[in-house]
């Protein structure tokens, strides 16, 4: 099938999910377009092997603009954008619409309406809890509510053909919504199982914490910070790595220095994920601390499989998901949420060598013989040749 990604509200690359699902579909014979935003002038055209790229960059008058924006406030429908899916769809033969995320679900569903091409929703995370953490205007969180959101991802599941979650949580909530299982297709955040820089540790005597990721307010970054002088009484020596960057970051820097850790806490900024990998190669355990809320509790980040399929012992926090994971595979250790001392004991218990060694290799285990692309794969692969069947036959 000649198959048209949507993703609507940022440009490619970067999106992580976005290229595991090209990979794979492109490896299953079918040919992947994308339709993405344009913030950063790039090429309007571009072939980024297996996807063939169009960017759209909206530019309109004052006028048009607050027209545009206040229709889609209160339809969900963006006019521009779903013109330019009409012309994708129609330029490139497009026989699926595969949307990512919530924004642009509506305005897909009424291009495949009128052009008979079947629409996949795509749910990177659950949209009602995730825009509560995002900064957004005045009128847009007036109209824009998480309750208006719930009713509009509700509609939009049974709207669509076919509906990807990323984690169990969500996928459950899709079929208590009322749409059909045959219908719903689970892919997680899962990694490459031979694309890892095998974990060696960290050099004998030390004891290193690391994060990877972007610092919002939903992270619990803080709760890291704060759990450094009571780890450091726990582990002499032990030091936190935070290879990102993001909101609060200079907060999180005060308040090291507050703290009196300044010099056990190393801010690296954005670092290629390379060089990430490589770091992370050689800590003694990485960490997964969300702030537990309706958002983190149907999420289950790919940071957590990076992790543990290099054989990275893990910290984590009480949110649903991660919770659950790391409980079923042995995979690490679990702390309260917002708990600077219940954090700093949990990393503690990985500074044991036999307990590390045993989440490091309950995690291999678990990404080798179930949690990695080549297994989530099929289920992807199956999507499509069910939908390639229907559409055939209708």
């Amino acid at each position: 099938m000649k198959i048209g990604m949507l993703l609507f509200g940022g440009t490619y690359p970067p999106d992580v999910r976005v290229e595991k699902e090209a990979r794979i579909l492109a490896a299953a014979g079918h040919e992947i377009h994308l339709l993405a935003s344009d913030k950063d002038g790039r090429p309007a055209e571009e072939h980024l092997a297996p996807l063939h790229v169009r960017r759209y960059a909206h530019r309109a008058g004052w006028l048009m603009s607050k027209w545009t924006a206040l229709v889609t406030l209160l339809t969900w429908r963006s006019p521009h954008w779903e013109a330019q899916i009409e012309a994708f769809v129609r330029d490139r033969d497009i026989e699926a619409l595969h949307v990512h995320d919530l924004p642009a679900v509506a305005s897909a569903i009424a291009v495949g309406k009128r052009l008979s091409v079947p629409v996949v929703y795509d749910m990177h995370e659950y949209y009602p809890a995730a825009v509560t953490f995002w900064p957004r205007s005045r009128v847009a969180r007036l109209f824009q509510t998480p309750a208006r959101y719930h009713r509009y991802e509700r509609a939009a599941v049974r709207g669509v053909q076919r509906v990807v979650p990323a984690v169990e949580e969500v996928r459950d909530m899709v079929l208590d919504a009322g749409v059909p299982a045959e219908r719903v297709y689970l892919f997680r955040n899962v990694e490459d199982a031979d694309d890892v820089i095998p974990w060696s540790g960290a050099p004998e005597g030390e004891f290193v914490a690391a994060f990877a990721g972007g610092f919002g307010p939903h992270r619990g970054v803080d709760t890291l910070v704060k759990a450094m002088p009571e780890l450091r009484e726990l582990v002499p020596g032990a030091r936190l790595l935070l290879m990102g960057s993001g909101p609060g970051e200079e907060d999180l820097k005060r308040m090291a220095r507050e703290l009196g850790v300044e010099d056990a806490v190393e801010f690296t900024g954005w670092i290629d994920i390379e060089e990430m990998r490589r770091r992370l190669s050689r800590v003694s355990v990485g960490t997964a601390t969300f702030t537990k809320s309706a958002h983190t509790d149907t999420m289950l980040p790919h940071k957590l499989f990076q992790y543990m399929g290099m054989g990275l012992p893990v910290v984590v926090t009480d949110c649903k998901p991660v919770e659950r994971f790391v409980t079923e595979t042995g995979a690490g250790e679990v702390a309260r949420s917002g708990d600077p001392s219940s954090l700093a004991h949990a990393l503690a218990r990985m500074a044991d060598p036999e307990r590390a060694a045993a989440a490091s290799e309950a995690g291999k285990r678990a990404v080798r013989e179930r949690y990695n692309l080549a297994i989530e794969g099929e289920r992807l692969r199956a999507l499509y040749e069910g939908l390639e069947r229907e559409t055939s036959s209708s």
